[in-house]
């Protein structure tokens, strides 16, 4: 018995086959490489981004401590930068313990922001005219001005990340480490339950005309 003969047939398909194979392996392995490159670059870039927002900034020696102007000043002491894009009286009690929370939130944030902040301090005891214009009725309270553009008087403690997500938003010139996880400040502050009322605090009565 005679074994069968395979007889090979000189078709054009078969000719072209293993050339399309070997292109399409081509392109498979190059696509392969240029995604796992891309993935590299994109993950290198991303923490390049994420050192430079937790890097410390550097601030000027004169914008990072606060300077007292003598107990029955008004205001009574100032800090940062006075051309910086956020400004804002703060007034207190020194019978108030937000108020002593708060001074010290503000001196946290001073070495790394000073140069994007200007503060000054007001006691409501002494400085009576003052509070009278903002009709301060608790404290600590702010009063802001981004860029030039006061605020209405924001009462109540204000923790350091909501403080730093403010004066970023405002400045433009940092990035805050994370988002507030408290509360969301935008250019006209809200109000917050941690304010120390007159009566309990201090003496002095605000007058209300």
């Amino acid at each position: 018995m005679k074994r069968p003969v395979i007889v090979w047939h000189d078709q054009p398909l078969f000719k072209k086959t293993p050339f399309a194979l070997v292109v399409v392996v081509v392109l498979f392995v190059g696509f392969n490489v240029y995604l796992n490159l891309k993935i590299k670059n994109t993950n290198e870039e991303l923490k390049q981004i994420e050192s430079a927002a937790s890097a410390p900034r550097s601030v000027p020696a004169e914008f990072t401590k606060r300077i007292e102007l003598g107990e029955k000043g008004c205001p009574m002491a100032k800090a940062g930068n006075p051309n910086a894009p956020v400004k804002f009286k703060l007034f207190e009690s020194p019978t108030c313990p937000f108020c002593i929370a708060q001074d010290k939130v503000i001196s946290e944030i001073l070495p790394q922001y000073g140069d994007l902040f200007y503060g000054e301090w007001y006691q409501v005891t002494d400085c009576v005219k003052e509070s009278e214009q903002y009709g301060i009725s608790g404290v600590p309270t702010f009063v802001f001005s981004a860029k030039g553009s006061e605020k209405a008087p924001a009462y109540g403690f204000l923790d350091k990340q909501q403080l730093i997500d403010y004066i970023c938003r405002v400045s433009g010139e940092c990035t805050s480490p994370k988002e507030s996880q408290t509360k969301t400040l935008s250019p006209v502050l809200a109000t917050s339950q941690f304010v120390c009322k007159p009566r309990e605090t201090y003496t002095y009565e605000l007058t209300k005309k």
